[in-house]
């Protein structure tokens, strides 16, 4: 993955972010579509795992905060 960050107010960022993940991201894909999994079957689960993180990282700032009260 590249290693220079554009800064935050680029409006392209987002897709930079794309541009560096895309071969890994693609990669993942092969692997597991090679291992005998379908590639329907793959990108949902790559989906359902982006989702549980995201939850996962909304759970922990949530948890973090009511911690900083106490």
């Amino acid at each position: 993955m590249d290693e220079i960050y554009p800064p935050d107010d680029d409006p392209d960022r987002f897709l930079r972010c794309q541009d560096a993940l895309h071969l890994d991201f693609a990669a993942l894909v092969d692997r597991a579509v090679a291992a005998g999994w379908r590639t329907d079957e793959v990108l949902t689960t790559i989906i359902k795992l982006a989702d549980n993180h995201t939850l996962m990282l909304a759970a922990n700032a949530d948890l973090e905060a009511a911690l900083s009260i106490l």
